[in-house]
């Protein structure tokens, strides 16, 4: 018998993932590490793109750390879109939604950045669909700036299922069960995007930060590489 799954289109799905989030405060420390790097660098931010934003946590704290930055929210889930407006109110005007896939980035008209984050989101792409929105992301990023992607990766052997067998240990279980969401393919390896971010455009991509299966891929936009647009 199959399993039936959640949909990102069904506003009860998310209210039950956004409530039954056991790793949320977990991310927050590879977030604030992004942040930081960026306040490192000493670039001017004055614009962050968030692929697959959801509810709007990650463009929120860089929109707090940089108050003259503006940002565009990007997912193809009405219902987030619904819970990043009331998350993301306060900030008026300085965010732009756009409800898309992150298959048609190209095309959806949006403008060069100073830094593109993901969260969770690119892991249910195809390797050759990870490969492509690396490469549009490195021509939307301006020269300097920076792509991040905290994401689930995958592991040798069956570590990842190990990794996912102990997790709820550090995190916590969920109360209740959530139908799964639909994943056609199998998780990608931190050192593959890496590679897909290098072939993009960015360089000395790494690892900063990884807990299990769970980590947090950064790189840079070659300083003298011209856009494509």
């Amino acid at each position: 018998m199959s399993t039936e799954l959640g949909s990102w289109t069904s506003a009860e799905y998310v209210g039950q993932w956004l409530g039954e989030d056991v790793i949320a405060e977990l991310l927050n420390l590879p977030r604030a590490i992004s942040v930081a790097l960026v306040e490192d660098a000493g670039i001017d931010v004055s614009h962050v793109v968030d692929l697959g934003s959801g509810h709007g946590p990650y463009l929120e704290l860089f929109l707090d750390a940089f108050p003259n930055a503006r940002g565009t929210w990007v997912d193809v889930s009405a219902p987030m879109a619904a819970e990043a407006r009331e998350r993301l109110a306060r900030f008026g005007d300085r965010v732009t939604y756009v409800l898309t896939d992150v298959h048609e980035l190209a095309t959806a008209g949006i403008e060069p950045a100073s830094v593109v984050v993901s969260s969770r989101a690119l892991h249910h792409l195809s390797a050759e669909a990870l490969a492509e929105v690396y490469r549009v992301a490195g021509e939307l990023v301006v020269p300097g700036g920076f792509v991040f992607n905290l994401d689930h990766v995958g592991a040798p052997g069956d570590l990842e299922q190990a990794y996912r067998r102990v997790r709820g240990r550090f995190t916590g279980e969920r109360k209740k069960e959530l139908k799964p969401h639909r994943h056609d393919y199998p998780l990608a390896r931190a050192d593959e995007h890496a590679s897909w971010m290098e072939a993009g455009g960015f360089e000395h991509a790494d690892i900063p930060w990884r807990t299990l299966y769970t980590a947090l891929i950064a790189a840079r936009r070659r300083a003298g590489s011209a856009s494509a647009r």
